[in-house]
């Protein structure tokens, strides 16, 4: 008798052994979180596709730790601060976070991350178990970091001297480095790929304020123009090639908008640099280009 077995069932079958083995080895990790096959495999599906190679991949171990906080099951929480507590105080300290408002960005960052807020589930769901865990609170910290630090100029949360020690710290940024060694080509393509997908006026006016070093004024005189249409030129060419930069990371990476909005958060401080890189890097053109 022959056998009738499909391709699709011979693919379900084994992603349905991969995902047994994945639950198998998060239980193995975390012998104190009884997280039910049916959660965590519903989670997975959230993510990942069944049948694509990213299911294998899976960093297994710290999804199932992730999902286990994600359906609020009693003792995750505790288990990620446990696990990772010093590595996120490592990051607030790294970025010279004054110490008297370490205690309070920690436990801001735990409650949106792990609990969640009326109509906002936890962001620990956001995590798609393609990098290590760590990594992913590491560059949450990081971004909680610098919107603290943003706002406190602005707000004079913070004395000066200590935004300027924050500003420029004395030691370098071990997360920034971790940010550039795992993201640094992808973001790199995708810069590339969003300028050139940019209108060409937008293209010109980026092109004369980050490359020519052309202030506001100038081009304000280049066009013709009122000098706050000029900076609403810059600012606007400026943020449509973020958006395109997001757009296309999202579907690179594969991973959630929130993760990408964090990697996008953590590289805005030197946007600038790059794109007057990406202009540098390529070839000469005309005003019409």
């Amino acid at each position: 008798m022959r056998d009738k077995t499909t391709p699709h069932d011979a693919l379900d079958t084994t992603s349905e052994a991969l995902l047994t083995r994945l639950h198998a080895e998060g239980r193995a990790a975390w012998p104190d979180l009884e997280l039910a096959r049916a959660e965590f495999v519903a989670h997975v599906d959230r993510h990942v596709a069944r049948g694509s190679p990213e299911l294998a991949e899976l960093h297994a171990a710290d999804f199932y730790l992730a999902c286990a906080c994600h359906v609020r099951l009693a003792g995750a929480p505790a288990a990620i601060q446990a696990r990772y507590g010093a590595d996120v105080e490592a990051v607030l300290r790294s970025r010279n976070v004054p110490p008297g408002h370490r205690d309070d960005l920690r436990q801001l960052m735990w409650e949106k991350l792990l609990v969640g807020r009326p109509g906002a589930p936890p962001k620990i769901g956001a995590y798609a178990g393609r990098g290590p865990l760590g990594g992913w609170l590491r560059v949450a910290a990081v971004r909680m970091a610098l919107n603290f630090l943003e706002h406190a100029r602005h707000d004079r949360l913070v004395p000066a001297p200590e935004l300027d020690e924050a500003r420029h710290p004395a030691s370098p940024d071990p997360e920034l480095a971790f940010l550039k060694s795992q993201y640094r080509g992808e973001v790199e393509q995708a810069l590339r790929d969003a300028l050139a997908g940019l209108a060409t006026d937008e293209r010109n006016v980026l092109r004369l304020y980050f490359l020519d070093r052309l202030s506001v004024d100038r081009i304000a005189a280049v066009y013709g123009i009122h000098r706050a249409t000029a900076a609403r030129w810059v600012m606007r060419g400026r943020e449509a090639l973020l958006r395109g930069t997001q757009a296309l990371l999202e579907r690179q990476l594969g991973v959630e908008p929130a993760e990408v909005e964090s990697i996008l958060g953590l590289v805005r401080s030197q946007l600038d640099v790059s794109i007057s890189g990406l202009f540098r890097g390529s070839a000469p053109t005309s005003g019409t280009s």
